[in-house]
């Protein structure tokens, strides 16, 4: 690239459209807010997920961090922030993570464990969190999605979303 620097990722931007919720929850399955998690259940839930989205591998959580970002932010809203359960083993499978910030919504995250994934959980999720932000006259979301995660932008893109720009990370080896 010059002077040194390797490209270390490349990240896409979108904005999705919002709308009235459609897409069922799968059967087996139900949905919940973040308030209605114990914390270190949630907290432990979102390790593993980072776990496979690009550039967050390695990630942990320090009780006292998960708190301070999450239920202390201003951007924190539990209607926007789901989190999906199997019902046939209580276990906290999936989130969708949505900050209320000032300039508008921001998908923060959306992710399935490895093995609840193909399953339809994170369309629900998305579907459910879309409705609640639609009622409320928002009409779009914005997200940042790594170049390298199809899944994700092929979910986005059933739902609509449209690329409005990249960034691309350079590091200096």
């Amino acid at each position: 690239m010059g002077a040194g620097f390797v490209l270390e990722r490349r990240e896409n931007r979108y904005v999705v459209p919002t709308g009235p919720g459609s897409a069922p929850v799968p059967s087996g399955f139900a949905l919940v807010t973040a308030d209605r998690v114990p914390e270190p259940e949630l907290r432990e839930l979102d390790d593993e997920l980072r776990q496979d989205v690009p550039g967050s591998e390695g990630w942990k959580w320090d009780e006292q961090g998960f708190r301070k970002e999450t239920y202390e932010s201003s951007q924190y809203d539990p209607a926007t922030y789901l989190v999906a359960v199997d019902g046939s083993t209580g276990r906290y499978v999936g989130i969708a993570r949505i900050w209320i910030r000032p300039r508008g919504p921001r998908l923060g995250m959306i992710a399935v464990t490895r093995a609840h994934r193909r399953r339809g959980l994170a369309r629900a999720m998305l579907s459910q969190v879309f409705g609640i932000l639609h009622g409320r006259g928002l009409m779009e979301v914005s997200t940042e999605i790594d170049g390298t995660n199809l899944a994700s932008m092929a979910l986005l893109t059933r739902f609509g979303a449209r690329r409005t720009g990249s960034d691309l990370w350079l590091v200096r080896r």
